[in-house]
């Protein structure tokens, strides 16, 4: 049962802390705000699921919540990979320029449109490592 509590809280807190990086995306990528509202709107999604996904967990620590979990971290990984098919609505000049927008910290790309330095990369760099290491605790901390 100790194990099934431990996991829940670290499950729910890293789903926090996903919940606050987006939130700091939210408010430092200017690119999103101006330039892709839709992307935006689909960002304040997330972050009020992963709040929410992360609630469930702690509160009701069952094999559903943290398949669930599993789940929304392995949709959330997808979606935000398959982002990069977007680049030219957004009109980036390849998929390779949006990817390096997307996951490269150091690209001097985002610095360029009008964000500070490793906006948005750097933060969502740190959500796909946080939603792995969330499947993780998950998947081992669920009862059988």
């Amino acid at each position: 049962m100790a194990v099934l509590q431990a996991a829940s809280k670290v499950s729910g807190g890293l789903l926090a802390l996903t919940a606050i990086l987006g939130l700091a995306i939210l408010g430092f990528d200017n690119v999103l705000r101006t330039g892709a509202p839709a992307h935006f709107y689909t960002l304040v999604g997330f972050v009020v699921l992963d709040f929410a996904v992360g609630i469930v967990v702690i509160a009701r620590p069952t094999k559903t919540a943290f398949s669930i979990v599993i789940g929304w971290c392995l949709l959330r990984i997808i979606l935000q990979i398959v982002d990069v098919s977007q680049a030219s609505v957004y009109q980036f000049s390849s998929y390779v320029q949006f990817a390096d927008y997307l996951f490269n910290p150091t690209s001097g790309l985002a610095v360029s449109l009008g964000n500070s330095p490793g906006v948005p990369a750097a933060l969502i760099d740190l959500i796909l490592a946080l939603e792995i290491a969330v499947i993780v605790v998950a998947w081992k901390g669920r009862p059988v």
